[in-house]
């Protein structure tokens, strides 16, 4: 028996140049649609509670800038040297490649995009991902590692009206605030005293290793406690890891009394703050929101920030039987944050949130207020690219298979012809 096959319609040229053009036509429509609609992001801003929201991001930076600003002034005055192979836009945000008080290597290209105003912008839209709203109360935690960030979100925070209660340390990475006369803690007394800064930190601890600079010499902790004198503020000595957490957490619960916080901010890898590496590894960058009661991984007992908060219970409960597993489970201020119910923000991999939120990378050149895709709000390119490829396919579908009322209607109107080599061809 013989088979009979079919033979696809003939696609006139006319209907290829058709398509042809209708598609360079959306193409050239899209790529000149602007990339910000002010009425739109005017909604957005609305919808998110925070109707001034580019207002208060722009507000932030500057006051961002004006406080590197006063550093690099004050860098200047001390006599630092700040090398143009290490710090060639001369901004005073980075500092040494070692020092006495310096913990870890640090990825001086990280640094580098740090020292970028809009920074808090990038910070405070991780606060409105997060769920915080003008008025509330949030917790932060930073080291000495990335400065700019630390004055990054201190700004935002301000900018939002927001009433955060801080708990920093002294040591720093390298190319941070780790030279031995300008460490954190000097750099937060100079911008509260100037005016450019309204909060500072509850307590400061030496950082580094276990909380306490653990390792270091002891020339290397009077320096970072010396730091600490000069500060004014007091000294969190803790004797562990665990007692470092629970002292932290001890002075974000006396802050609140019957409050609750909004989000928890870290800043850096400090050990009690996140876990140190392993912990920033573990949890990633941006906005990390608490996972529910009722996802798969928490009722298969597969959650990890659960099993930090039980096991480092039981070792309490049950002595050094269960101190390992807890070791493991990598306990730190973070995932109890996280266990609680609260969101966390870490801003860490300087690099990656560069990308993401539009800003340049490891630049060359002073970064001014007000640049970078950060402040675009609502940007309906992609949507509008979405829509621009289904409407072609829709088109290109109409066109090679049309309907059958649609070619029965057009023949009626004589929009085809009634010739057999417009019609599908038998072929055995």
């Amino acid at each position: 028996m013989k088979k009979l096959y079919y033979r696809p319609q003939k696609i006139s040229s006319a209907s290829l140049l058709f398509l042809a053009a209708l598609s360079i036509t959306v193409v050239i429509v899209l790529r000149n649609m602007p990339s910000r609609w002010t009425k739109l992001e005017s909604l957005a801003g609305k919808a998110m509670q925070v109707p001034d929201l580019e207002d208060r991001m722009l507000i932030a930076s500057e006051r961002a800038e004006e406080a590197f600003d006063a550093i690099h002034c004050q860098r200047v005055m001390l006599g630092h040297a700040m090398l143009d192979i290490h710090d060639p836009a001369d901004t005073g945000m980075v500092g040494p490649s070692m020092s006495m008080v310096t913990s870890l290597p640090g990825h001086l290209e990280a640094k580098l995009t740090s020292v970028n105003p809009n920074f808090a912008a990038v910070a405070m839209r991780l606060l409105i991902d997060a769920g915080v709203r003008p008025g509330d109360r949030i917790a932060i935690g930073c080291t000495g590692s990335f400065p700019a960030l630390n004055i990054a979100v201190y700004c935002a925070a301000e900018a939002m009206d927001l009433r955060p209660v801080i708990v920093s340390s002294a040591a720093s990475s390298q190319f941070g605030a780790n030279s031995p006369d300008m460490m954190w803690p000097d750099m937060e007394k100079l911008l509260y005293e100037q005016g450019i800064i309204n909060h500072r930190s509850e307590m400061v601890s030496r950082g580094g290793f276990e909380d306490r600079a653990a390792g270091m010499s002891d020339d290397t902790r009077k320096i970072l406690e010396a730091s600490i004198v000069r500060s004014g503020l007091p000294l969190m000595d803790s004797k562990s890891d665990d007692d470092a957490i629970e002292r932290r957490m001890m002075v974000y619960s006396r802050a609140v009394e019957d409050e609750t916080f909004a989000a928890y901010i870290n800043v850096g890898g400090g050990d009690a703050s996140v876990g140190g590496t392993e912990g920033n590894d573990a949890l990633g960058e941006g906005v990390i929101h608490p996972m529910s009661s009722f996802h798969p991984r928490n009722l298969l007992g597969m959650n990890p920030i659960a099993a930090a908060t039980s096991n480092q219970s039981g070792v309490a409960k049950n002595g050094a039987g269960d101190k390992k597993d807890a070791e493991n489970a990598n306990d730190c201020v973070a995932t109890r944050f996280l266990a609680s119910g609260v969101p966390v923000i870490n801003m860490i991999n300087a690099v990656k949130l560069a990308n993401q939120y539009g800003l340049p990378v490891a630049s060359t050149e002073i970064i001014r207020p007000g640049e970078g895709g950060v402040y675009v709000i609502a940007d309906m390119r992609r949507p509008l690219a979405v829509a621009g490829i289904v409407f072609i396919m829709l088109s290109t579908l109409l066109v090679v298979r049309p309907p059958a009322r649609l070619v029965d209607a057009g023949k009626k109107r004589g929009w085809f012809g009634d010739d057999a080599k417009s019609q599908p061809q038998l072929m055995v």
